[in-house]
């Protein structure tokens, strides 16, 4: 009995590298995360001829900002999307431009090459990304979710299915030079507010305006006009606006108070 089982374990052992052998000369798929390394060094050779500079790339899956850049001394840092790893020359000429010398033409030039490629953009939906942020649309002195509410029912038979919340304190150092009172993404359908604006000094009608803003971005989409360029406001918009039951008083009442709100501390 002994000498069977030893005769066994013989076989097993002889059997075993020639199977190892045999798994080993199967042709191995190459490895996607190494395939992407390949590309992004490729990538950044290419804008390193362009660019005059060393280049550091570092590429990403998002669905909202394709492309951000930085300065260190002599390095520029990139973060891009990867429908960029296999961008012809002419695209990635107009990147070193944009990313040089902020060249409009240039811009422009990237937004049709990432309008061309939005099918590589990962599909998410708005209550997807709503779940990732943090909505507070309660403040001290102005309620963006009852004036919403408000608005919603008033002039859109409350159809406008977005959410809204104050955004975050930005962070500046000094006196401010501007100020974006409000957003729209049109990814996440949701409105962003400046929190500058929860002040007791700030008129309710005004803040209803800049919400009421807001949503119309909802409705009339951003398109490109017929010099390609990419129009936020078109007229329709501006025409729809002016509907706004306090239009003139808000108007108004920024002209005289732009300085109140860019000297606003938030958080105080």
């Amino acid at each position: 009995m002994a000498r069977q089982t030893k005769q066994k374990n013989i076989v097993r052992k002889r059997s075993y590298p020639a199977a190892r052998l045999a798994r080993q000369q199967q042709p191995l798929a190459p490895e996607p995360n190494r395939l992407v390394k390949v590309w992004r060094r490729v990538l950044e050779r290419r804008l390193r001829t362009r660019l005059r500079a060393k280049v550091a790339i570092e590429i990403h899956d998002n669905t909202h900002t394709m492309l951000t850049f930085q300065r260190q001394r002599a390095l520029w840092r990139l973060r891009l999307h990867h429908m960029f790893l296999a961008a012809p020359d002419d695209v990635l000429q107009a990147l070193a431009e944009f990313v040089r010398e902020g060249d409009a033409e240039a811009s422009l030039r990237l937004d049709r090459f990432i309008e061309r490629n939005k099918a590589y953009i990962r599909r998410v939906s708005p209550a997807q990304m709503r779940k990732r942020l943090r909505l507070d649309p309660v403040g001290r002195h102005h309620d963006l979710g009852r004036i919403f509410e408000r608005l919603n029912e008033r002039y859109f038979e409350s159809r406008i299915s977005a959410a809204i919340t104050y955004g975050p304190a930005p962070r500046v150092k000094g006196p401010r030079k501007s100020i974006k009172m409000g957003s729209y993404s049109a990814d996440s359908k949701v409105i962003r507010i400046h929190p500058a604006l929860d002040q007791p000094v700030v008129p309710r009608y005004f803040v209803e305006w800049i919400v009421f803003h807001e949503m119309l971005h909802h409705v009339y989409r951003a398109r490109r006009g017929e010099d390609g360029r990419r129009c936020v406001h078109p007229p329709e918009f501006m025409e729809h606006e002016r509907r706004f039951h306090d239009f003139k008083r808000a108007q108004a009442w920024e002209l005289e108070n732009l300085d109140l709100l860019l000297r606003a501390r938030i958080g105080d």
